[in-house]
């Protein structure tokens, strides 16, 4: 009966193993579909259903494997599905969830993807093209690295990144030129050293850790970052001379560092947002405070206009609405990012009383703010609850990155 089942599903569907630019050929009662048009098909389900998909055959497992169609599913969900990841950690384990990103409902439930061992004080990393890093503390000085998929469940452990070092931050890194991965890991003795950086690039035969020069002298201090356009972004201290507050550039690629100079009124600290704005680097600001409240009244918005030259706009003044405080009220909101319509999204670290945790959405252009509930949180009341913006389901498997 399995194998009945099995020959009937390969029947439903005969794919040609020919070259995409060939026409459809007719064999019998059957016609063959060109390979790009069932590519084209597939990459409108949903991870899961892709999942289901690779069971049905031999073949379909090798198509829905392929380089492919992994990387044009990756590419339309980066354009039509970009999501908000939400991360929990709970009893010595990390959940994660994603909603997304664009809501135009008042009330939304959370979706579950999957959960991975996590260990006090363990560090998310991402997400980037569907990707997390999780990084454990260890004995010994010894950082253990997990890289996971929330779509597919997967995690691949990596080596052990060896340092004397109490400090250490990783970020995780694409070059869109060379389609690869890469793990950067800065650490530091204390808040005033700094050590060597180490890189990992993902995809090698025999993953390892290796050091890499840096002419930057430089502590990072920002907990978040960002990657565009192959570069990594974060604040650090720059030990000088001249010694000061910079922002940090890491050309994924090249392995290159550099620096740039904030604005001249840019009050940048080491917790401003650096964000993807229209895939410029862009910091948002509340007049020098970490957090936003219902009493703030204005917010800030700079654009990196050249790196080379240090240029920034004019910062973006935000006169926020009067609703703005009567929907915020007392809570402490974090700035999250700015979606690709243009709406600042922030949230708040912790579930409110009575244990309710909301987004809020404040659009640029028309001035107002809106609070979207999410649902199916309930289990997390006493638990930090972290939002990052454009994530997206990657079918690719661990393995083949």
């Amino acid at each position: 009966m399995k194998t009945r089942r099995k020959h009937a599903a390969e029947d439903v569907l005969t794919i040609s193993r020919r070259s995409t630019q060939s026409p459809p050929v007719s064999i019998g009662n059957s016609e063959t579909i060109p390979t790009d048009l069932i590519f084209e098909i597939f990459s409108r389900l949903p991870a899961k259903s892709i999942a289901q998909c690779r069971r049905v055959s031999k073949f379909w497992n090798s198509l829905l494997r392929s380089s492919d169609f992994t990387e044009l599913f990756i590419t339309r969900s980066l354009a039509l599905r970009p999501q908000l990841l939400l991360s929990c950690e709970q009893n010595d384990e990390l959940f994660l969830f994603s909603i997304p990103q664009v809501q135009n409902q008042d009330v939304v439930s959370a979706n579950y993807h999957t959960r991975f061992p996590c260990e006090y004080s363990s560090k998310i990393t991402g997400p980037l093209r569907g990707l997390v890093c999780i990084t454990h503390p260890r004995k010994y000085k010894k950082m253990a690295q997990v890289i996971c998929n929330p779509s597919t469940g997967q995690s691949l452990r990596l080596p052990n990144l060896k340092t004397r070092d109490l400090l250490v931050k990783t970020f995780l890194g694409f070059d869109p030129i060379g389609k690869q991965f890469k793990l950067l890991s800065m650490t530091a003795r204390d808040r005033e050293n700094s050590e060597e950086p180490q890189v990992l690039t993902l995809g090698l035969r025999n993953l390892a850790w290796r050091k890499i020069e840096c002419s930057i002298s430089h502590l990072y201090l920002q907990i978040d970052w960002i990657c565009v356009n192959g570069v990594i972004y974060y604040v650090a201290v720059l030990n000088g001379p001249p010694r000061g507050m910079k922002i940090v550039c890491f050309d994924v690629r090249s392995e290159k560092f550099s620096f740039i100079n904030k604005a001249k009124d840019m009050a940048l600290c080491s917790r401003s947002a650096i964000v993807n704005y229209k895939g410029a680097l862009g910091a948002l600001l509340s007049k020098g405070f970490t957090e936003v409240t219902g009493e703030t009244k204005c917010l800030e918005l700079w654009v990196l206009v050249d790196a080379d030259q240090h240029e920034w706009s004019k910062h973006i003044s935000i006169s926020l609405p009067p609703m703005w405080n009567n929907i915020v009220a007392e809570a402490m909101l974090f700035f999250v990012g700015v979606t690709g319509t243009d709406e600042i999204v922030l949230s708040p670290r912790y579930l409110s009383e009575p244990y309710r945790f909301y987004v809020y959405y404040y659009n640029i252009e028309s001035n107002t703010i809106r609070r979207v509930e999410i649902q199916g949180m309930d289990a997390f009341r006493h638990c930090k609850v972290h939002l990052s913006l454009n994530h997206v389901e990657d079918v690719k498997l661990l393995q083949y990155i």
